[in-house]
């Protein structure tokens, strides 16, 4: 596990520092992190309702799952959502951390380039990242289908189903319509192996690598700076 910043309050990751109390977007963080544009906001917040540091999962049953997705006005008030609902919602959640971690290339410090777990796919997942997630996701996105809409104006992906599988199949649709604008490549995890905390990198040059600067990147630093006060002591000749 990674070494913890010290006070909770110090935490001004966007969502994370209230994530596991009333859900109330935190600070925004020093470093000029904001959320997503929507709708690729939904998926930021879909990957981040489970809180790999805190250990906290806000849709950890099917009432909190029919909450969150008819607040983004994905479900109608009238449908149900079964615990095999919220299994697949979670599959499609553990999934997609794990296909943005792979599309933005997560490198983790000190590990060599082979050193990635691979899932059955052949698709490799960095360490904190599940490597059989991809694949899951994968079954199950087959099992969602989206059709081609033609009558509103303007084509587009829309669910080909109703219910909490439409609101899934809506998620996914979001991913295609991200990668084809070209905004899914500024969607990236943190390369803190404990975090994995999902964001939309605004830079110009796509070039963050945390959440947080203040936090996480400080922390990769530290441990980095240790390191190397340890090849020096090393290296000194013994008297």
């Amino acid at each position: 596990m990674p070494e913890r910043a010290a006070p909770a309050a110090a935490d001004v990751r966007p969502g994370k520092a209230a994530a596991a109390s009333s859900g109330a977007v935190a600070p925004q963080a020093d470093d000029g992190s904001r959320p997503a544009p929507l709708p690729v906001r939904w998926i930021e917040e879909l990957v981040n309702t489970r809180n790999m540091e805190a250990r906290t999962d806000d849709i950890a049953t099917p009432e909190a799952l029919a909450s969150w997705l008819r607040a983004r006005r994905l479900l109608p008030a009238a449908a149900t959502v079964t615990a095999a609902d919220l299994a697949r919602a979670v599959t499609i959640r553990d999934g997609l951390r794990a296909l943005i971690a792979v599309g933005g290339s997560v490198q983790v410090p000190g590990r060599p380039a082979g050193g990635s777990a691979v899932s059955a796919g052949g698709s490799a997942a960095p360490a904190g990242i599940d490597p059989a997630a991809l694949d899951d996701l994968a079954a199950l996105a087959r099992e969602l289908p989206l059709v081609l809409r033609v009558t509103d104006g303007t084509p587009r992906l829309a669910p080909g189903d109703s219910g909490v599988s439409a609101a899934l199949a809506a998620l996914l649709a979001v991913v295609a319509q991200a990668a084809a604008d070209g905004t899914w490549q500024r969607m990236k995890v943190c390369r803190e192996v404990g975090c994995r905390w999902a964001y939309y990198d605004h830079s110009r040059n796509r070039s963050r690598a945390w959440c947080s600067m203040s936090v996480c990147g400080n922390r990769a630093k530290a441990r980095a700076f240790r390191r190397r006060l340890a090849g020096a002591a090393a290296s000194q000749p013994v008297s």
